[in-house]
Parts: C-alpha cells; sequence; structure tokens
C-alpha cells in the first residue's frame, strides 16, 4: 500500500511538472506584436538591443514576436504612430524618449495596451507614472537619474580650461527644460558660464550649431531628440571649431562626442527594458513592475580629443568606463 501511495505521488509530480512546463512554453509559442516608437535616429541601436534581449528570453522576430518598427518617427507623427499601434492592438509599446512616452500613454487610455519606457528622466514629475515603486495604470519602464550636473563636473575634469559653455535647447521638451535647470545651477557652482539658445524645430536646431558663437569653449548637449536630430553634423561641427563636446548618453561619444556621463541605453534596453516587457508579456500587469534606475557610465573618445589637439591625462583615463580609441 505504501509502495502503491508512493509511485501515486510520483506520477503526481510528474504529469504537474509537465503541466507546468506546458504552461511556461506555451507563452513562447503565442506570437505576441510589439509596436516601437522611436523618435530618435540615434537610438536606432537602442531598439536593435531590446529586440536583442527579447530574442535571449526566448521571444525571435520572426518566429513568436512580431514588431511594428517605422524607425525615426518625425515629432510632428509621434501622436499618429501611436494611435496606429492601438488600432493595431499590438501586445506592448516600447517607447523611447518623454514625448513617445506621453504620445503612448494618451493613445492608449481606456484601453488595456501596456506600455515600456526607456529612458523618461522624471516618469512622476512628467506625468507617466503615478510612482516608482507602484506605477499603476498600463505604463512602467526605465528610467535615469538626472546626471547632467555630474556630466557638467566631468566635462570640466576632461577639459579644464573651458570657461564658457553653448547650449540649444528646446522649451517644449520637458527632460531638456529640466536638464538645462541642473546645468545652470551647477554651472554656477563651478564656475562657469552658460549661453543658450531656444529653438523650435530641427532645422533651427542644425542652424544654431551652424552659428555657434565665436566665444565659446564647448558645446553641451541636452537629451533632447529635437536638438539631438542633427548630431552628426553638430559633432563635426564642432571638431572642426576644436571644441569639446559632452553628450547625454555614451552611445553618442561613439559617434563622436568627446565626453558623456549618463545611461548606457543599449544595455538598459537589452537587460532592463526587455526583461520587464517579457514579465508582461507573460502575465504580470505593469502597474505592479516597479520603475527601474538605469545604471551611469563615463565615456571619452580619444580620437576626438587628438582631432581637437586635447591631452587626457591618465588620472582621467583610470577613472572612465569607456574610453573609444
Amino acid at each position: 500500500m505504501k509502495h502503491m501511495l508512493r509511485f501515486g505521488f510520483v506520477v503526481s509530480l510528474v504529469l504537474t511538472s509537465l503541466l507546468l512546463a506546458g504552461c511556461i512554453g506555451e507563452s513562447k509559442t503565442i506570437n505576441y506584436t510589439i509596436g516601437i516608437i522611436n523618435p530618435s535616429a540615434n537610438q536606432e541601436s537602442t531598439v536593435k538591443s531590446f529586440k536583442e534581449g527579447l530574442a535571449d528570453l526566448g521571444y525571435v522576430e520572426g518566429k513568436n514576436i512580431t514588431y511594428i518598427d517605422h524607425g525615426p518617427v518625425d515629432a510632428g507623427k509621434i501622436d499618429a504612430v501611436a494611435q496606429e499601434m492601438v488600432k493595431a492592438k499590438v501586445d506592448l509599446i516600447l517607447t523611447i524618449t518623454t514625448s513617445a512616452t506621453l504620445a503612448a500613454k494618451q493613445a492608449t487610455a481606456g484601453t488595456d495596451i501596456p506600455v515600456v519606457f526607456i529612458p523618461v528622466t522624471d516618469p512622476v514629475g512628467a506625468g507617466v507614472v503615478d510612482n516608482l515603486m507602484k506605477p499603476g495604470g498600463n505604463i512602467t519602464g526605465i528610467t535615469s537619474t538626472t546626471p547632467e550636473g555630474k556630466r557638467l563636473e566631468w566635462l570640466l575634469q576632461v577639459a579644464p580650461k573651458i570657461k564658457l559653455i553653448y547650449i540649444v535647447y528646446n522649451p517644449n521638451d520637458k527632460s531638456s527644460i529640466q536638464a538645462l535647470k541642473t546645468v545652470s545651477e551647477t554651472a554656477v557652482k563651478l564656475g562657469v558660464e552658460l549661453i543658450t539658445r531656444e529653438v523650435a524645430t530641427s532645422e533651427e536646431a542644425k542652424l544654431a550649431f551652424t552659428n555657434i558663437p565665436e566665444e565659446v569653449d564647448a558645446i553641451f548637449l541636452l537629451p533632447d531628440y529635437l536638438t539631438n536630430a542633427n548630431n552628426a553634423y553638430t559633432l563635426q561641427r564642432a571638431i572642426e571649431l576644436g571644441l569639446p563636446t559632452s553628450g547625454p548618453n555614451t552611445q553618442i561619444v561613439n559617434d563622436g562626442a568627446l565626453t558623456g556621463y549618463g545611461v548606457d541605453l543599449t544595455i538598459a534596453a537589452r537587460k532592463q527594458a526587455a526583461r520587464l516587457a517579457t514579465q508582461i508579456l507573460e502575465g504580470v500587469s505593469p502597474a505592479d513592475l516597479p520603475v527601474e534606475t538605469a545604471e551611469l557610465y563615463s565615456a571619452v573618445n580619444l580620437k576626438t580629443a587628438k582631432a581637437i589637439h586635447l591631452d587626457i591625462s591618465d588620472a582621467i583615463l583610470r577613472q572612465t568606463n569607456i574610453i573609444i580609441r
């Protein structure tokens, strides 16, 4: 009798295990659709990393996941693209930047379509979520602290002769305004001055970077998709003028900025955003998934330093997380 009971218990365990395995496997066989809203050509590598992260977790494009991804979206079309995602009844929307996230929030209001954002500097202040630990609603994602003060300090450590810094900003972008406020306060403490120029379109931004005041010693780029739309041109222009540049993330240092201090969005997208998306696809409510904070890194481009005839000390290099040689 004992042997029969033991045998029955073992059989029960095996059947339960098989049933659970089947349930887990089932979530990987459903063909999910994810919509992507990315208003920045500079963040295509972030989108790629997000897809790679999902593939690492078993969601492979063409097999069990489909993406609606139009590539970089013009600023004026973000709302329309968000509405398109809702009409397509996607299973999840990935948004990049605060503006894209707010557009997705408005478009998905009254639906059960979840949204994962990367990065939003101040999700609560921007009105994206109610609380970082308990986002509520249908949205969660990755935030970054506001390192603009530390980033300015890092630029001045790398290029200590800087006294006058040029900043172009978009007054309609909350992240840009918050960053400018932080930089302005830090500049006073560090004894450097700022020249700021307000722009409303990417064309105005390009013109602002074409006509850089002769007296400036450096360019400080804010985390704003509009002013970053012409980064390739801006960075080349800075090198031509021999000006150090500071970018709001580490990817831009790969593109030619002298320094960067902030989030490595490719890492955050692959390791964090992809994991959050997977949890949501497998049944966890975004309302219960805390907003995660991305890690910060310092970066220096030695090729750019050489091009603008700036010597970087060994002491600085020892402090640098990412060095482009």
